[in-house]
């Protein structure tokens, strides 16, 4: 009987401990995930008086052939689990792994301060992220969305179907280096890329972008030599109207805290801040 009794004992904290254990693996934080960051910053805008509708597009975050990213699948969870969730009387929402919302539910019709409502356009670059509003008063555009995705490679993510500021043209030589059994970027490749302004801001004050996407990989599924992320930037000061192209740079930081990624000591940057425009496309 004592025998029976220390392994039912064991038997119960052994399910315990599974479901505990994975329970902590599902609902850990989105930073300990394939995790993204897209900031969108457009100034220039605030107290612009203007008629009529405004919109404002910018790259959005696709592979460099336009495709979104796919958000991990939520999960069933093991009878470990559904039995300590009962027991437990967790929400009914809290009783299958977490959901992951894709990029419709991301990014499309969101308000934001200013009365800019956001929308994917298919354009004839490509997808767009914009902003739209009918407000005669203008405020800048300040946006942020984090997301996660089922997967994603940090080492040549331009060529292997990561997420990158899109559209994407005329991308820049890219030269890698072995770096244990994945490769690198010799040095931050650039791309051109569009951002658009609707005919009602013609011939108003410089409008500058500010766009970033910055893309970690999953921490739990790499040694610490392979964590890292890239760093995907536009910026851009626009005095035209239509679709303008805009030059896109990327760096990578393998692995953390590495400091490669930094972008803002590049001559990229450097130009940007000593008052560079961008052109209207022809």
């Amino acid at each position: 009987m004592l025998l029976l009794a220390i392994f039912i004992v064991l038997f119960v904290g052994s399910i315990f401990a599974h479901a505990i254990y994975t329970d902590a693996e599902d609902w850990r934080s989105p930073g300990r995930r394939y995790h993204c960051i897209y900031e969108v910053s457009v100034g220039g805008l605030s107290g612009r008086e203007v008629a009529g509708t405004t919109v404002i597009m910018v790259p959005i975050p696709a592979t460099k052939e336009g495709k979104f990213f796919t958000p991990p699948a939520q999960k069933d969870p093991y009878l470990s689990q559904r039995l300590m969730h009962e027991i437990l009387d967790w929400p009914e929402q809290h009783r299958k792994g977490p959901y992951f919302e894709n990029s419709t539910e991301v990014f499309d019709n969101k308000t934001i301060s200013g009365n800019w409502t956001t929308f994917i356009a298919e354009t004839d670059k490509g997808y767009m992220y914009g902003f739209r509003t009918n407000e005669t008063r203008l405020d800048d555009i300040s946006f942020s969305r984090e997301f996660v995705a089922d997967y994603f490679d940090i080492f040549d993510p331009i060529n292997n179907g990561s997420p990158v500021l899109y559209p994407v043209e005329n991308v820049s030589e890219i030269s890698v280096v072995p770096y244990g059994d994945y490769v690198k970027y010799v040095s931050n490749p650039t791309y051109d890329t569009y951002v658009y302004l609707s005919e009602n801001l013609e011939g108003g004050d410089t409008v500058s972008f500010n766009i970033e996407l910055e893309a970690n990989n999953d921490p739990t599924e790499w040694p610490e030599e392979y964590c890292g992320c890239y760093n995907n930037l536009l910026l851009a000061k626009v005095n035209d109207t239509g679709y303008v192209k805009a030059r896109a740079i990327l760096g990578q930081e393998v692995p953390w805290r590495s400091g490669s990624a930094s972008l803002w000591s590049s001559q990229y940057v450097l130009d940007f801040y000593g008052d560079v425009t961008s052109d209207t496309e022809s």
